[in-house]
């Protein structure tokens, strides 16, 4: 499996707080999350290739 960059874990993580911030509890969702974290990837400058990741 492939490590995540460093750079890649600082965006992930603000998009996760700023996800929590900007959008109500009862209103939160795994998927809306994951393309909270997808928009900051791609809007960083990271490519998303689904169905590319290696079983544990």
């Amino acid at each position: 499996m492939t490590p995540i960059p460093p750079a890649a874990a600082v965006v992930i993580e603000a998009a996760i707080d700023d996800y929590r911030c900007e959008t109500p509890a009862g209103h939160q969702t795994p998927e809306g999350l994951a393309t909270r974290i997808g928009e900051y990837l791609v809007a960083s400058g990271y490519e998303i290739r689904p169905g590319l990741s290696e079983a544990a």
